[in-house]
């Protein structure tokens, strides 16, 4: 597989995972997450304030209407701005026609690939549990302590968990400290290549190699359920990517996130 195929299949699980959450979550008002999808192209969503776009650049061209659109949707969801994802592997067009409707750098995304294949299964004591309903709860509210950059616990981000927890592609892990939920995780699963997200650690809890345990158990779970390859996004000179690292992930392409003027 060439490299521009495989980018298209690292952003289509992305898209089409996002798509199927927000699908899940519209079925119980008063949700607003919401998606526009440019046939062959891409797809655009609304989730809580702001928008974004993934997969535009690696199929077909997108066109100045195309992009006109994607703006006039966001406005009318009552979001500023516009962010798009942008590949390196994407055609020069689109940065082209970013650049012409003014749009600037936001910021960049390491996505990092492991071929399993190729990969040595790491056997190390582990405290890692697969969710169940009944601990759903636990690990939803886990996920929201360690992304809760103010200290404060969001209950939409506690229901994002619950979410993504629903869909059946995805696999969901935590891991208890004494009786404690302290950290966890998902792999989601498609076509044989798996997806790590989501994945949080409680702030008080860092440091103690969880999320090790966390990546080398969705690693043996994505090749029993016959994934050979693995991706994950992750910010840019991050724990988290360095965690990637130290495992046997490679750097495969960094994203630029280009953002729009403010929408009027």
């Amino acid at each position: 597989m060439n490299r521009l195929e495989l980018a298209r299949r690292i952003e289509r699980i992305k898209a089409e995972g996002t798509s199927a959450y927000i699908r899940y979550r519209k079925q119980t008002p008063p949700y607003e997450g919401a998606e526009l999808h440019v046939e062959g192209k891409g797809h655009v969503f609304k989730m809580g304030n702001m928008s974004f776009a993934v997969g535009f650049g690696l199929n077909r061209p997108t066109s100045f209407y195309d992009l006109h659109q994607m703006e006039k949707w966001v406005r009318g969801k009552n979001v500023s701005r516009l962010h798009i994802e942008v590949c390196p592997l994407a055609e020069d067009s689109l940065l082209r026609l970013l650049q012409e409707r003014n749009y600037t750098l936001d910021h960049f995304l390491d996505v990092w690939t492991l071929d399993l294949t190729q990969h040595a299964s790491t056997s190390v004591p582990t405290q890692v549990e697969k969710v169940k309903d009944e601990t759903l709860h636990e690990w939803a509210y886990a996920i929201a302590a360690g992304f809760a950059e103010s200290g404060t616990i969001l209950q939409e981000t506690v229901d994002t968990a619950k979410g993504f927890y629903a869909l059946p592609s995805n696999h969901a892990y935590l891991v208890r400290e004494e009786d404690a939920v302290v950290a966890g995780g998902i792999l989601a699963t498609q076509d044989g290549i798996g997806e790590l997200f989501l994945t949080s650690t409680v702030p008080t809890y860092r440091q103690k190699g969880y999320q090790t345990q966390l990546i080398l158990e969705r690693i043996a779970e994505a090749k029993a359920l016959g994934c050979n390859l693995l991706t994950v996004t992750t910010k840019v000179d991050s724990a988290s990517g360095r965690n990637m690292e130290r495992l046997g992930f490679q750097p495969f392409y960094q994203k630029a996130v280009m953002k729009s003027p403010i929408l009027k």
